[in-house]
């Protein structure tokens, strides 16, 4: 057999340096190449949006004591990752594969959302999204709980029921 045939053999056991996206696969139309410097980083970006997060996760909650700084950490990133995943397949499927470094974008955006010395979801609950959720959980958890009737009992934080036991003892004590 002759050199060309030998090199063709070679050149398709080596694995593409940018995969095609799973997405347009799965859609059944042919993918686009995406423009892509960074070898195997579908893979890269899995690990830092889902690996890595799950795993810190699962070690933050079965911890004794969970500190709310790690608990506040995981539940934005996860809503933020949902939110991101939702938005990747659905709406931005079909220009996802045209945007140039879009995956190399992304995992940068997830690499310091969990960053243990960036924390960057922690960082735009309290600078960002904390005070507009407190205005409407202000207006609306009251009747959250109301709606829920007695499971909106059970659900009420125990700084609250400690205050409405205080007081009702008060009450007893002047009778």
């Amino acid at each position: 057999r002759s050199l060309m045939f030998w090199l063709k053999v070679a050149l398709r056991c080596l694995p593409p340096l940018c995969p095609p996206c799973p997405v347009a696969a799965v859609r059944g139309r042919p993918s686009a190449m995406s423009l892509s410097v960074v070898p195997y980083i579908g893979l890269l970006s899995f690990g830092v949006q889902y690996a890595y997060p799950a795993y810190e996760s699962s070690r933050v909650l079965f911890k004794d004591r969970v500190p709310d700084k790690d608990l506040t950490q995981w539940i934005v990133f996860w809503i933020l990752c949902l939110s991101c995943a939702f938005l990747e397949h659905s709406i931005l499927s079909f220009v996802v594969d045209y945007i140039p470094l879009f995956t190399e974008v992304k995992a940068c955006f997830f690499l310091w959302l969990v960053h243990p010395d960036y924390l960057g979801a922690l960082w735009l609950w309290h600078t960002k999204v904390k005070a507009v959720h407190a205005e409407y959980d202000a207006a609306f958890y009251p009747m959250l709980l109301q709606g829920l009737g007695p499971l909106g009992k059970a659900a009420r934080p125990a700084a609250a029921t400690s205050a409405s036991e205080k007081a009702g003892k008060d009450d007893d004590k002047d009778n």
